[in-house]
């Protein structure tokens, strides 16, 4: 009953950090398999690979960075919100790497074509080309992982989240876990003794996650609108 900041700030520290490890991952992947890769046996296989992930339980997500991330390669000695943005970025990554393939697909030929006539390295004209052209496509998909990585609870059972906690510090992300409104949910809903007499507060819980994500993607399509918006101009 003392306040939600500190699950506020957990969920915005996580969702941040899967966003700025799954985004450049993601994208620069994507550009690899539609600008360099040549089609045979290897690409056709690590495309099945992406979409297999994409259908991964997130808990087999979770069990895998407390394995991976903590245990093997201990990048904190037990939960912290460094872990847990590492695992949710692996949740994440096959839809940024997918939309960001479809979108760069889209951009017509012509445009690489004219781009290389004018004497531009194959580099030069995706950089300055073909992804300004792909962008508001690519922001597509990183609203839909946002609104995911705000929202998953499993992933982060094993590796970030606590029950009870004070607001981090940007610093301490690093090594310590953090409450997050989506576990604080779960919580309140089946494990409080109090469960049934604190409705308010889980409705209330659920109310701020529900807005913070709507906002979160507000922002991101607003983001899109304006750089459609210049691309016409």
């Amino acid at each position: 009953f003392g306040g939600i900041m500190p699950e506020l700030l957990g969920t915005f520290y996580l969702t941040l950090g899967a966003m700025l490890i799954a985004i450049p991952l993601g994208v620069l992947t994507a550009i690899y398999l539609t600008e360099y890769a040549r089609e045979g046996a290897i690409v056709r296989f690590l495309r099945s690979c992406i979409s297999t992930l994409a259908g991964v339980p997130s808990i087999v997500f979770g069990l895998f960075g407390l394995a991976f991330f903590i245990n093997t390669l201990q990048v904190s000695r037990s939960k912290s919100v460094l872990a847990g943005s590492l695992t949710l970025a692996l949740l994440i990554l096959p839809t940024v790497i997918r939309a960001a393939e479809e979108a760069i697909r889209g951009v017509p030929r012509a445009y690489r074509e004219a781009a290389l006539a004018l004497g531009a390295g194959t580099w030069r004209t995706v950089c300055t080309v073909v992804l300004p052209a792909a962008l508001p496509g690519i922001l597509t998909g990183i609203v839909i992982s946002m609104g995911r990585a705000a929202g998953e609870t499993a992933p982060i059972i094993f590796t970030a989240a606590v029950s009870v906690g004070v607001p981090l510090k940007l610093w301490e992300v690093f090594t310590h876990p953090t409450p997050a409104l989506s576990w604080n949910i779960y919580n309140l809903c089946t494990e409080h003794e109090a469960v049934d007499e604190i409705r308010h507060v889980q409705y209330g819980m659920v109310f701020v996650l529900v807005a913070l994500v709507l906002l979160l993607n507000l922002a991101a399509i607003l983001l899109r609108a304006r750089i459609a918006h210049k691309l016409k101009g």
